[in-house]
């Protein structure tokens, strides 16, 4: 086991600063712990020893039964260089500082870290953090973490596939709640903070050798390490990046934010885009992004079939297609002429192809419109538009759907415009399906944008230096 995918294959866990006082964020990470089902030993560090939760606890970590594989320190700054010393006695290949107080506020705080990190690589120990929110497994039930989010009794729990890491330890829990609120399936939450040692980019490195990622998700305030980024663009994981600081006045809040250094943004952009790495803009774009990389198809090419129950949002997508670097397919004579048979004549057989509501009463022009668009060798990627469905028509749709997205081996995403209450299974049915759902034609299209850039073939790229 590397030292950094201790974060989520640690058998054993010491929290430095454990306490039972209520509200305190040492008390979280031991509550979360034992709430969540962790099967390995959990070791309290508290000066008094005692217990912690019922826990037998140890007044320094060099009094506690070893190997540790991983510690959160969870003590104030000027603590630190003792708790990081403790690590290194005990043999601990990786900590955790949640602290904060040190290269976010200013030079005697830049000063400290450096005294930190210089101590532990002499010793052996990787850092994460400091000034960070920590690490979870949705997959082995690690949580050495004090966010708010596994406080929440309703908060789901299962295994998942998708990895995000971020340099905002809030950011990026935060927006894992969204993909959970989504019914995404997060495997891994990595807060990274300063990155004085470990950076995100070596995180999302670790994990993109995890067999049962699918996607690779991240918020990262600077880039320091081009070698990295261009081993993880080559490991063949699908990554996405939101990589803020694009402004001068963006630049200055990640530089207070986590101590972080100025990128020219042009230069990175193009680097990126030659790497194979999408770059997003906010949030709900990652999330769109996860959301295509959760399912296996790739597109062999960025030619675009639309498919659609409404003639506005036909016409929507195809200025969406243009808008996210896709092509709109020009279909073979013989699939236009075989849609011209199937398509009721006030409808459409040019790409948009308009069914018309006409769907509601014969479900099978779905089914027939989406062979004829899997067997033509012009298209690439479908996007299937459809308006105001309730629920058994919905369920139809989502049943053609499926099949040809099984029979063709390309990727179809769905562009659902209507509220969730008009046909409340319909999120659940289209993922058990594989088909990415969004709200409009635009963040689909973004979807399948992002799905190409990670498909086709790469071009040599110089990263930012």
């Amino acid at each position: 086991m590397s030292a950094i995918s201790a974060l989520w294959n640690a058998e054993s866990i010491a929290v430095i600063g454990a306490t039972e006082r209520p509200g305190a964020l040492g008390r979280k990470p031991m509550d979360f712990l034992l709430r969540h089902g962790y099967k390995g030993r959990i070791l309290p560090i508290n000066p008094r020893g005692g217990e912690v939760l019922g826990v037998p606890a140890y007044p320094s970590l060099t009094d506690a039964p070893g190997p540790v594989d991983l510690a959160l320190i969870m003590v104030a700054a000027d603590r630190v260089p003792g708790a990081v010393d403790d690590c290194v006695t005990a043999g601990v290949p990786l900590a955790i500082i949640a602290s904060s107080g040190f290269a976010e506020t200013g030079d005697e705080g830049a000063a400290l870290q450096d005294e930190l990190v210089t101590r532990a690589r002499a010793g052996g120990l990787r850092l994460i953090g400091p000034n960070c929110i920590g690490a979870v497994s949705f997959n082995n039930r690690v949580l050495a973490t004090f966010s708010p989010l596994f406080g929440a009794e309703s908060v789901p729990f299962e295994p998942g596939t998708l990895a995000f890491v971020s340099q905002s330890g809030a950011l990026g829990f935060g927006a894992a709640s969204l993909a959970l609120q989504r019914g995404l399936r997060p495997g891994w939450v990595v807060s990274t903070g300063n990155d004085a040692d470990v950076t995100a980019l070596e995180v999302l490195r670790e994990l993109s050798a995890e067999p049962g990622c699918t996607g690779l998700l991240g918020y990262l305030e600077d880039i320091p390490d081009t070698d990295t980024l261009r081993l993880l663009a080559e490991s063949g994981k699908p990554v996405a990046l939101l990589k803020s600081g694009r402004t001068e006045a963006g630049g200055r809040a990640a530089a207070s934010h986590t101590g972080a250094l100025a990128t020219d943004d042009r230069v990175l952009d193009a680097a990126l885009r030659q790497l194979g790495i999408v770059r997003v803009d906010d949030i709900d774009e990652l999330l769109d992004v996860a959301q295509a990389f959760e399912f296996p198809l790739r597109p062999k090419g960025p030619r675009v079939a639309v498919v659609t129950t409404s003639g506005g949002s036909g016409i929507l997508a195809a200025d969406a297609v243009e808008d996210a670097g896709l092509e709109l397919s020009t279909l073979s004579p013989e699939s236009t002429a075989t849609l011209a048979e199937i398509v009721p004549p006030f409808g459409a057989v040019d790409n948009p192809v308009d069914i018309t509501a006409t769907v509601l009463s014969d479900p099978s022009l779905f089914d027939k419109s989406l062979d004829v668009l899997i067997d033509d060798p012009s298209v690439d990627i479908i996007i299937a538009c459809f308006c105001v469905m309730a629920g058994p028509d919905v369920e139809k749709a989502v049943t053609a759907l499926s099949k040809a997205a099984r029979k063709g081996g390309k990727p179809i995403l769905v562009a659902r415009t209507g509220a969730d209450f008009l046909a409340p299974d319909a999120p659940a049915q289209l993922r058990e399906a594989g088909l990415p759902d969004y709200p409009t034609p635009a963040r689909a299209l973004r979807a399948a944008s992002a799905l190409w850039q990670v498909s086709r073939p790469r071009t040599a790229a110089t990263a930012p230096g």
